[in-house]
C-alpha cells in the first residue's frame, strides 16, 4: 500500500510539474497553423502575419516579454514585400540564453486541382507547434537561464526572415549570450529511428547531442544526423545562428529517403504523429531544463 500511495503521488508531482504543456493544446496549434483559413502561410500574405500574431498570442498568454520593442512581431522587407519573425523572451537571473527557433512560413497555394493548399502540418507547423509547446513547457518553471523561443518568417525562400533577424541591430546584442539554439524542423512524424527518436543535423560538429541525451529520459533520445551527404546542417535557419557563432543544429524527424509530403499538399495534418511528438516536445524540454541547472553549455568540436 505504501509503495502504491508513493506512485501515486510521484505520478501527480510529475503531472504538476508539466501541467502548462498539453498534448491537445499543441495539437491544436498545428491545426490552426495548418488549417485552410491560413492558405499555406506563403510569405507576404496576410495569412502569414495572421500565423504570427496567433504565435505572439501564446507567447503572451505565457507571460513572455517581446525581445524587442513592446511587440513580439519584428518586422522586415524583403523584395516588396513584408514579414515578421516573432520572438518572446523569459528573463532569467543569468543573461545566459537558451533558444528554441522553428519557421512558421510554408509555400502557399497554386490553382491546380481540387486541393489547392500547401498545408505544410510537418513543414513546419509541427516545428513552430512545438515552439510554442515549449514556452507552455516552462511557463511557471522557475529557472536561472534565460529562455527564447522564435519563429521565423521567409524560410522557404532562402532562410531570409532567421538572417534578417540576426542582422537586427536590436535583436543582434542577445547572439553573444546564446548559448544555444535549437531549430525544430519537421517533427511530425516517425524518424528512421522510431519513437520518440529525432536526429540532429550535423551532429558531428559539437557535442550537444551528447549533452541533450546525458540529460533524457528513456522515451526521448538524439541520434546522429544520418543524412550528413545531404547537408542539412546548411539548410535551415540553424545556419544564420551558426554564422554568428551561436552552436545551432536541427531536430528533425523526417526521413529524407522515403517521405512523400515534403512541399506537397498532402502535408495535412493527418500526417502528424501527435503521441510520438508530444514525447519529443516534452524530452526536448526536459533536456534543456537539466542542462541549464547544471550549466552545460555546448561547443563545437575542433
Amino acid at each position: 500500500m505504501k509503495k502504491y500511495t508513493f506512485l501515486v503521488l510521484a505520478l501527480l508531482a510529475y503531472s504538476q510539474i508539466n501541467a502548462q504543456y498539453s498534448k491537445k493544446t499543441q495539437l491544436k496549434y498545428i491545426e490552426e497553423l495548418s488549417s485552410d483559413n491560413m492558405k499555406g502561410r506563403g510569405f507576404g500574405t496576410e495569412e502569414s502575419r495572421l500565423s504570427a500574431e496567433l504565435i505572439a498570442k501564446t507567447f503572451k498568454k505565457n507571460n513572455l516579454k517581446p525581445c524587442v520593442g513592446d511587440s513580439f512581431l519584428i518586422e522586415f522587407e524583403h523584395n516588396g514585400k513584408k514579414g515578421q519573425n516573432v520572438c518572446g523572451i523569459k528573463q532569467g537571473k543569468s543573461k545566459d540564453i537558451y533558444a528554441f527557433g522553428a519557421h512558421y512560413d510554408h509555400i502557399g497555394y497554386d490553382d491546380k486541382g481540387d486541393d489547392k493548399i500547401f498545408n505544410g502540418a510537418d513543414d513546419n507547423a509541427s516545428g513552430t507547434s512545438t515552439v510554442m509547446a515549449l514556452s507552455d513547457y516552462f511557463k511557471d518553471k522557475k529557472t536561472e537561464k534565460t529562455l527564447m523561443y522564435m519563429a521565423f518568417d521567409a524560410e522557404e525562400i532562402g532562410l531570409v526572415g532567421s538572417k534578417k533577424l540576426v542582422e537586427n541591430e536590436a535583436f543582434s546584442h542577445y547572439l553573444s549570450d546564446m548559448k544555444v539554439m535549437l531549430n525544430l524542423e519537421m517533427l511530425g512524424t516517425l524518424s528512421a529511428f522510431g519513437e520518440g527518436k529525432v536526429y540532429m543535423t550535423g551532429s558531428d560538429r559539437s557535442d550537444l547531442m551528447a549533452l541533450m541525451n546525458s540529460n533524457t529520459k528513456t522515451t526521448f533520445k538524439v541520434e546522429s544526423d544520418p543524412y550528413l551527404k545531404q547537408q542539412l546542417f546548411f539548410r535551415s535557419d540553424n545556419v544564420n545562428f551558426v554564422n554568428k557563432g551561436v552552436v545551432s543544429h536541427s531536430l528533425s524527424t523526417v526521413n529524407m529517403e522515403n517521405q512523400h509530403h515534403y512541399h506537397q499538399k498532402n502535408d495535412e495534418l493527418d500526417v502528424i504523429k501527435i503521441d510520438n511528438l508530444s514525447i519529443i516536445a516534452q524530452g526536448i524540454g526536459y533536456s534543456i531544463e537539466e542542462m541549464m541547472k547544471q550549466n552545460q553549455q555546448p561547443k563545437y568540436s575542433k
